[in-house]
């Protein structure tokens, strides 16, 4: 189905107009205190209410944004001088609701209405305006469950996921009412009525009913009250892999036997979201415990999981988890932090360095063994891959850079006072940056590997001293730069401009290499 024709099969699914219990919300509760009295000037001073629109005279002198009643229509208004300026005189709100499409009652929409009272061009005749900023279509039967967005120039888009609209999200000063009854009628009698969306709150909802549509987990975990667990995936927060949200029985749900399951609920678990990612760690723990059948006892992996700050650098972890058993890790790196205490501080870092150590190994094509990946001194193994590290990478840039130099010395040029000098390596980059004070030092990278091209402007008589930098790229120059990123004199920009013209003009466009 193309996109337009998307688009527009889900607003098939709403009503052409705005239903009146909708109309209710926005004009007596939403825009309640949008009701004013507007008194025109001079003598005999004529009353106008924006609610009922009668005219009516007023005899007592009244203040500007003062607090009056209409004698037509009894409603509590706010006095506003005629002949006053109305520029921002506009009032607003956002209004939440859920109903039924009108193609197929087993279809859930919710909507988004922005509504608003404007008076700034006229305060006669104000009617109240509805514009649909975001609608929401969950089709369980079909599995579709889609947000779509409306900007200013009408025109509809889908967006990816269920957060707050963008219109909203730029409007946080925003009245928003939320009509809590209309999820009822628009829920009850659908295949979402008996999932136990009630819950969660009405703005959580929206993001609720599409989990239930894709996972049998979500409704399992919400009627066993275990909903932060689903909560904490609606917000985002870190569940380490430790759900399997396509399960449909609890113990499978968290990865684990019942015993593992029992075992830990009754030593950890308390139902609320500042808990669940403890527990969601400690279920992911059980889950590498089991899966490799590891000789620690459980308890001791799950203290010494927590002092070395698994939970907080996942990915570390991993990537030495790859090269070892949780057993042999863990005694490892307990050995070396008690021999080198007075360097980490903290257990954490011992893992750091690992990685960071192994790393290192990798870049330097070493062939990983344990011999390689134990070393005695993880500290002095780890300052010696540094130093090697940095060796392998000068000789690489050095490489690279004289590889450039010959690629690119065609650009060497003279003209009056001035010359164009093609760097031979990256430091005499970095030299130039420390000469001139500006940033060309950290294009020395980009330069050797291609990406742009560096050139110094040198005065022929003092060609050794740093005078203008120039950055070619794609052909074109795209900056000059002096002393402390001072622009180019009108000398040097002729000269850049005629090297252009001889260099550059007319030439095919060189590809990074």
């Amino acid at each position: 189905m193309e996109h337009d024709e998307f688009i527009e099969s889900l607003l098939a699914h709403f009503p052409s107009e705005v239903p009146e219990h909708v109309q209710f919300e926005a004009e007596e509760k939403a825009l309640l205190l949008s009701r004013y009295i507007f008194v025109s000037s001079g003598k005999n001073r004529i009353g106008y209410c924006t609610h009922c629109r009668s005219t009516f005279p007023i005899e007592d002198p009244i203040k500007q944004d003062g607090q009056g009643e209409c004698p037509a229509c009894f409603s509590k208004c706010k006095y506003k001088k005629a002949w006053l300026g109305r520029k921002t005189l506009i009032d607003t709100a956002c209004i939440l609701h859920c109903q039924k499409s009108v193609l197929d009652p087993s279809v859930v929409t919710v909507e988004w209405l922005y509504v608003s009272r404007d008076y700034r061009e006229g305060f006669e005749n104000v009617s109240t305006e509805y514009t649909p900023v975001a609608r929401f279509v969950y089709d369980y039967e079909h599995k579709i469950c889609q947000k779509i967005e409306c900007g200013y120039s009408g025109r509809w888009w889908a967006e990816g996921g269920f957060s707050t609209p963008s219109f909203l999200q730029n409007r946080a000063f925003m009245s928003r009412r939320i009509m809590n009854e209309t999820f009822e009628d628009g829920i009850g009698g659908t295949s979402f009525q008996y999932s136990g969306w009630q819950r969660y709150d009405y703005e959580d909802v929206l993001k609720y009913l599409p989990l239930v549509a894709k996972y049998p987990s979500v409704e399992i975990l919400t009627k066993a009250g275990l909903d932060n667990f689903v909560k904490a995936k609606i917000y985002g927060y870190k569940t380490f892999s430790a759900i399997n949200w396509s399960k449909s029985k609890l113990h499978h749900i968290f990865k684990m036997s019942k015993q593992d399951f029992q075992m830990l609920r009754e030593k950890n678990f308390e139902n609320s979201l500042y808990y669940v990612r403890d527990f969601l760690f400690k279920a992911w723990v059980v889950q590498q415990w089991r899966k490799e059948k590891s000789k620690m006892n459980i308890d001791e992996l799950q203290k010494v999981m927590e002092s070395f700050s698994v939970a907080d650098d996942m990915k570390t972890f991993k990537f030495i988890r790859k090269f070892t058993s949780l057993h042999r890790l863990f005694n490892y790196a307990n050995k070396q932090f008690q021999k080198d205490e007075k360097h980490f501080t903290r257990r954490h870092q011992v893992l750091v360095t690992w990685r960071d150590y192994i790393n290192d190994c990798q870049k330097l094509n070493i062939h990983i063994d344990d011999a390689i990946i134990f070393p005695k001194s993880l500290r002095k193994a780890h300052e010696e891959t540094i130093k090697r590290v940095k060796h392998y990478e000068d000789e690489l840039m050095r490489k690279k850079a004289k590889e450039r130099y010959e690629k690119i010395k065609h650009y060497e040029f003279e003209l009056g006072q001035l010359k164009i000098v093609v760097p031979h390596t990256a430091k005499e980059i970095i030299d130039e940056g420390n000469k001139l004070s500006h940033c060309v030092g950290g294009y020395a990278q980009r330069h050797a590997d291609g990406q742009t091209t560096i050139l110094f402007v040198r005065n022929i008589k003092e060609p050794d001293e740093s005078f203008y930098t120039v950055e070619v790229k794609d052909g074109k120059v795209w900056q000059i730069r002096g002393f402390k990123n001072k622009p180019a004199t009108e000398d040097v920009q002729a000269f850049v401009d005629e090297f252009k013209k001889q260099k550059l003009t007319n030439m095919k466009v060189r590809k990074a290499v």
